[in-house]
């Protein structure tokens, strides 16, 4: 455990550095060099849609969910859709913050046309929400409602940024937070089939079987920040 702890500190503790010197939101000349791309570039949506009109805010560089008046999710996604990747993104929870990004996300399951489903990396204040229902597997890093993220995972304090990263590779898919793997499955195999059919997902035909799609960031209401968003196709 102390081992691995310190792991944490050093990984954390060098990308600090790397991102002190080097302006949030824009790319090293290696990381160009090995083929990653922005998918905020701190000014702008571009790249970007957003799905309702309004639900989202730039500010000092920061990709911010807004208070949402009417109940209803407001969510933004990429424009473009993705397959292999690996995605790194840094997010800051406040108080209460309940929300996800999702991935592999598509609007065409059957029965469900019109609805962005996808695979969801949650992102969840775990100190002060609590789900009535399925509990750590809503927590947050976890694959939501399916398989929670491993214990003692790093976790910065509310309103200090956190790193994620996201892996898909075929049908393996890894997460990842503050440097540690917390979760890995294969889409493909029978125990995840198993998974979704003990699920929300059990009557979503196909759902999590898609080759590619766009990555999504949810609004649910409460107050998440991301940025330094960033991708390489695989």
């Amino acid at each position: 455990m102390m081992i691995r702890i310190l792991k944490t500190v050093i990984i954390i503790t060098l990308y600090a550095c790397q991102v002190q010197a080097q302006t949030p939101n824009t790319l090293s000349t290696d990381e160009k060099a090995d083929g990653w791309q922005l998918l905020f570039n701190g000014k702008s949506f571009s790249g970007l849609k957003q799905i309702a009109s309004g639900g989202w805010e730039i500010k000092n560089g920061e990709l911010l969910a807004t208070v949402i008046p009417h109940g209803k999710q407001m969510d933004i996604i990429t424009a473009t859709q993705f397959s292999n990747f690996e995605l790194i993104f840094e997010f800051k929870l406040s108080e209460n913050t309940n929300s996800g990004v999702k991935y592999l996300v598509v609007n065409n399951l059957p029965n469900q046309k019109g609805n962005y489903l996808g695979l969801e990396y949650q992102l969840l204040d775990d100190l002060n929400y609590r789900y009535a229902e399925r509990g750590n597997l809503r927590s947050l890093a976890s694959l939501y409602d399916l398989i929670p993220a491993d214990d003692g995972k790093q976790t910065r304090p509310l309103g200090e940024w956190n790193i994620a990263k996201i892996r898909v590779q075929g049908d393996h898919i890894t997460h990842w937070l503050n440097g540690d793997q917390v979760v890995t499955y294969d889409r493909n195999k029978k125990d995840f089939k198993d998974l979704i059919m003990k699920s929300k997902y059990k009557d979503m035909l196909n759902f999590g079987q898609q080759e590619k799609g766009h990555i999504l960031f949810q609004n649910e209401g409460t107050p998440i920040a991301f940025r330094n968003i960033k991708i390489k196709v695989l």
